[in-house]
């Protein structure tokens, strides 16, 4: 018993000497960055666990910034009506185990003759199988024969009319026409392509695809070949397979000026949670905080709705989007964009703060990608002042944050940060090592930018050509 309250007393102590500790801190801070400290204390703090996306601990830091706009007055624009939080669905990662597949008495060979889809769910099926091709207009609402397809086992055509490059549109597609044969009865799908296009890879590895509750499997172009001219029989198909569903969720809230135009202004609030260093001897499992990558962005990026809800002379809607699983592959502005409203008639630009925490690590140089994603962004960049710190402009925007799903549907961008340093992706990115007041010098920066876009007739999109990506690239890294 004694034992306990001298542990209890130990651990009151040190409550009291981090809260005095952070008080102290604070005292020595503008109010600016004050907020700014506050906001990343809870972000980077050790209880939220480095807030790997789809974890409890990442849902207490989209809580948090959740609720810091609506203090500050943001309108909610999440998933449903009065909501900040908008969720969306990652199928990672999807682990096909095993899979049979027999049409009358020939046997495919797993793997290497066909696989399980995305769409599949686990299962074994057995029955009457039924080409059906692509001749059915799938578009059209009972276009199909229920009483052909149901309790049978399909063989489906998925050649498109759609351009290669339109992955988005060719997966839609794919997709409609395997909801319509399951909605219709089928108890599985054979997937195959009559064309010379390749559309393999639209329908393994999508984020966001959910199981259609029956197996779905593709058989490739040469082993199809065997059952060509196979118009009916009989089929066994099994699919083991396993699916992890993560559901994270971004947090948006907007200022609505009554525009029809939109200003997207972003950063991820996620990072790598707890894992394994990638540099030094210590390759225990570590927390890692991402002071700077990315609290650093998601606490300028709620200073900047501070300021712009308390700016009456804002003509442009601001969306205030923090983005979850950017570290997972960009899902949470892919899920953003995939909204139809989300292209370059709506949305005027997107402006993307990704680790802008360590002015002065890399000297006192902030880099400013996406400069030829329009034609007015050089000269506004050379008309903003910046005395405390030098711009390095950069024309391309390689793939790797969170503006990259914007500049796919032509939407200008401007990216900020301060660039990489050792303490990237490691157990060492902590709040020590920030750099506050020059976090407040560069969202005075920012909100020059802001205004300047503003007094612009208009923002133009202009498509960064292949040299100056890779350009960036070198620039970047």
């Amino acid at each position: 018993m004694i034992k306990f309250k001298i542990c209890l007393l130990f651990v009151l102590l040190n409550l009291i000497c981090t809260q005095w500790l952070f008080a102290q801190k604070i005292i020595d801070l503008s109010p600016t960055s004050a907020r700014l400290y506050r906001d990343m204390a809870v972000l980077a703090s050790d209880s939220l666990e480095g807030r790997e996306a789809g974890t409890l601990s990442e849902r207490k830091a989209a809580d948090y910034i959740a609720k810091q706009m609506q203090s500050i007055g943001l309108l909610p624009k999440g998933g449903h009506e009065g909501s900040y939080l908008s969720a969306f669905r990652i199928n990672f990662p999807v682990i096909f185990k095993e899979a049979k597949l027999r049409i009358n008495s020939i046997d495919f060979k797993h793997k290497d003759e066909f696989g399980a889809t995305d769409l599949s769910s686990a299962g074994t099926v057995e029955g009457e199988l039924i080409k059906i091709g692509n001749s059915f207009n799938f578009i059209e609402p009972n276009a199909l024969n229920n009483n052909q397809i149901n309790g049978k086992i399909v063989l489906l055509d998925i050649a498109s009319k759609v351009k290669l490059t339109e992955n988005e549109a060719i997966t839609n597609e794919i997709v409609s026409k395997v909801k319509a044969v399951v909605e219709s009865g089928a108890i599985g799908v054979i997937l195959y392509n009559s064309s010379r296009k390749t559309t393999e890879d639209v329908l393994f590895g999508s984020p966001f695809t959910e199981s259609v509750g029956v197996p779905v499997v593709y058989i490739a172009r040469l082993p199809f070949n065997k059952i060509r001219k196979v118009k009916s029989g009989t089929c066994s198909l099994t699919v083991e397979i396993n699916r992890t569903v993560s559901k994270p969720e971004n947090v948006i809230g907007w200022i609505d000026n009554k525009s029809d135009k939109t200003v997207v202004i972003g950063a991820h609030f996620d990072h790598v949670g707890i894992t394994r260093s990638r540099t030094g001897d210590d390759k225990s499992l570590q927390i890692h905080n991402g002071a700077d990558d990315n609290a650093s962005g998601t606490t300028t990026l709620l200073e900047l709705a501070r300021w712009a809800a308390n700016n009456e002379t804002l003509k442009y809607n601001y969306i205030f989007a923090a983005f979850s699983a950017e570290e997972k592959g960009l899902f949470g502005s892919k899920a953003f964009c995939s909204r139809a409203w989300v292209n370059n008639q709506n949305i005027a630009y997107m402006l993307n703060l990704d680790m802008v925490g360590r002015l002065g690590c890399q000297g006192d140089t902030i880099s400013a990608l996406g400069v030829a994603s329009s034609e007015v962004w050089e000269n506004v960049l050379d008309k903003l002042e910046h005395p405390d710190f030098s711009v390095k402009k950069i024309n391309g925007a390689p793939p790797f944050s969170d503006h990259s799903p914007f500049l796919k549907k032509n939407i200008p961008i401007m990216y900020f940060t301060t660039g990489l340093h050792p303490d990237y992706h490691t157990p060492n990115d902590d709040i020590e090592f920030i750099n506050f007041k020059g976090m407040e010098e560069i969202l005075a920066y920012i909100r020059q930018f802001i205004r300047s876009a503003e007094a612009l007739p208009e923002i133009p999109f202009h498509n960064i050509n292949p040299i100056q990506q890779t350009k960036a690239y070198l620039q970047t890294f």
